[in-house]
């Protein structure tokens, strides 16, 4: 198995709107904690303040990933802690407010948990993946998996890979960091290997 680093354009535009999505989430915490604290009276302030630091740990996330976490290493964690007090706070303020309310904390909840697990893939998964059965090429939810017998050529250049197809379609990408030349002659020789030896086996039959 080779991986090649490279730009999918969907998931780039992807990454760069992550940070908005903790600052909206940071502001709706801080908009259902000021509710909730005027259902209680005012009265359980100790549960309202670690909501209140989530809410701030988001906002200053959301605002500052790329200068204090370029690779993401820490956006699941910030987004699980969102996750829990969403949760908690809908399942706290059932009964004590209008449904509505409690339906969009849930849904909240949900937003984030899936936000949780589609930006993993997103900071994590961002590289074709040369197997036996093809090449893998990330997606939000999944990889697409190109069949060496359906693949014509595949170069790998300094700066992009292009993957000419038997339709004659080709797919072009740009590459997220150089690779070493031994690592590119290496890949393109996996490459025409797997070709070649699929050729084969399709022309036999």
């Amino acid at each position: 198995m080779l991986n090649i680093p490279v730009k999918i354009e969907g998931i780039e535009r992807r990454k760069r709107s992550t940070g908005l999505f903790h600052i909206v989430a940071g502001f709706f915490l801080i908009a259902n904690a000021g509710r909730y604290n005027e259902l209680m009276d005012y009265q359980n302030l100790l549960f309202v303040i670690p909501v209140y630091l989530v809410a701030l740990v988001s906002l200053v996330y959301g605002f500052m990933r790329k200068r204090i976490d370029p690779t993401a290493r820490y956006n699941h964690w910030v987004r699980m802690l969102q996750f829990l007090v969403f949760a908690v706070l809908g399942i706290l303020i059932i009964g004590w407010s209008k449904s509505v309310m409690v339906f969009s904390l849930f849904l909240w909840a949900g937003i984030t948990i899936l936000l949780l697990f589609t930006e993993r893939k997103v900071f994590h998964d961002t590289a074709l993946t040369l197997q036996d059965d093809g090449v893998h090429i990330p997606g939000y939810f999944k990889h697409h998996i190109l069949p060496w017998q359906l693949i014509e050529d595949l170069v790998v250049r300094p700066d992009y890979v292009t993957i000419l197809r038997k339709d004659k379609k080709y797919v072009q990408l740009e590459l997220l960091a150089a690779i070493e030349p031994k690592e590119v002659e290496r890949i393109n020789h996996y490459s025409k290997t797997q070709i070649a030896q699929f050729s084969q086996q399709i022309s036999k039959t």
